[in-house]
């Protein structure tokens, strides 16, 4: 209050997009498998740099990050990263293994090698930026169009640093007219050459909700288990999502997961068994695994129509068998039923053979 007579209000991410000021969001997220944040120590509000550090030098988590660099990048890309050395390691994987041309900035580089990365981003001889905490603040390239979170944090201001890098709209000015409401904004960016910014969120293998991610910062969901349902989400989709999108999808997932919920409830709390009468069929089974013929009805009118070939009296059958008035395919029903009364009597016999043979032995 020395300095100032009143506070200026603040626009916030939500209300620079919704004015059209700033581009709006795709969103997209990525495990890194070998990841574990769930153990790591805060200091100063954020995941203790040092455990960050180590985990994420690791080399399989940082072929990890270059597979989801690769997968995910559209245009200029800027990785953000936890150490100097990993930050160099994955601009080297991208560029020998990964056939995508990256150069790395950070804080203690020679100031005029730093500014020949930085020069040959803007010019596009680079296509992915890896940086520490360089280009967090204070970097000015419109152009920049996919963001990925190659750290996890639980620091929204550190997050939205970063997010900022790529919310400016491109070509510059292409919204700098005078007199234009938010529609006519929108309009023009959706037709320019960054119609929206990608941010891919980079997150353990265990969705740690602590993580600061495009969800908690653009979703407008209350709900702790729809942001939770929005994460998933943006792990399983194929596509990348806006945030609405995001968000719609992500409340459709808890609807259907509040009724599946309530009906396990209501099942858990019903008492009592059902009454009636049950209409079944019996089907034997052969050993070919089809429908035993023993379950046919007897085609033949008489004293035993309406029985199955399993229930006729083994006369009857042999009757059926050597009666030559009968056509040929009734004939061929009751040799079939004849057959497998035949080999199960067989079987029976043999099982009787070996039940005595091992007596006898014993």
């Amino acid at each position: 209050m020395n300095f100032y007579e009143e506070a200026i209000p603040g626009h916030d991410a939500h209300w620079a997009i919704q004015q059209a000021y700033a581009c709006p969001p795709v969103c997209k997220m990525a495990q890194i498998q070998g990841l574990n944040t769930s153990k790591m120590r805060i200091s100063g509000g954020d995941f203790s740099q040092k455990e960050l550090q180590r985990q994420l030098e690791r080399e399989a988590n940082l072929h990890s990050l270059c597979l989801i660099t690769r997968e995910h990048m559209e245009g200029p890309t800027v990785v953000f990263m936890a150490s100097v050395s990993a930050a160099k390691a994955a601009a080297q994987y991208l560029t020998n293994n990964y056939g995508i041309r990256a150069g790395v900035v950070y804080g203690v580089q020679d100031p005029d090698e730093r500014q020949a990365v930085i020069s040959g981003f803007r010019a596009g001889d680079i296509e992915v930026l890896c940086n520490v905490a360089v280009v967090a603040t204070g970097f000015d390239h419109p152009e920049t169009t996919t963001l990925i979170l190659g750290r996890p944090t639980r620091s929204s201001v550190f997050w939205l640093q970063c997010a900022g890098r790529a919310m400016r709209p491109y070509p510059a000015g292409v919204i700098d007219v005078p007199g234009l409401t938010a529609e006519d904004r929108k309009k023009l960016i959706a037709a320019s050459s960054k119609p929206y910014f990608k941010i891919v969120d980079t997150t353990d293998s265990s969705l740690d909700h602590r993580i600061v991610t495009s969800v908690d910062m653009f979703c407008h969901l209350e709900d702790k288990k729809e942001r939770e349902a929005a994460k998933k989400i943006l792990i399983n989709e194929k596509e990348n999502l806006t945030p609405e999108e995001l968000a719609e999808k992500a409340r459709e997932e808890e609807e259907k997961r509040k009724k599946e919920e309530l009906l396990e409830k209501m099942r858990d709390q019903v008492r009592g068994s059902a009454t009636g009468n049950v209409v079944s069929e019996e089907f034997l089974i052969g050993s070919d695994g089809k429908r035993s013929v023993g379950t046919y009805f007897n085609p033949l009118k008489g004293k035993f129509a309406g029985k199955r070939m399993a229930e006729l009296p083994e006369y009857y059958l042999t009757w059926g068998c050597n009666n030559p008035k009968l056509t040929g395919w009734i004939r061929g029903i009751y040799k079939k039923e004849q057959r497998r009364r035949y080999e199960i009597a067989r079987d029976k016999y043999r099982k009787s053979e070996r039940f005595l043979t091992r007596r006898d032995r014993q």
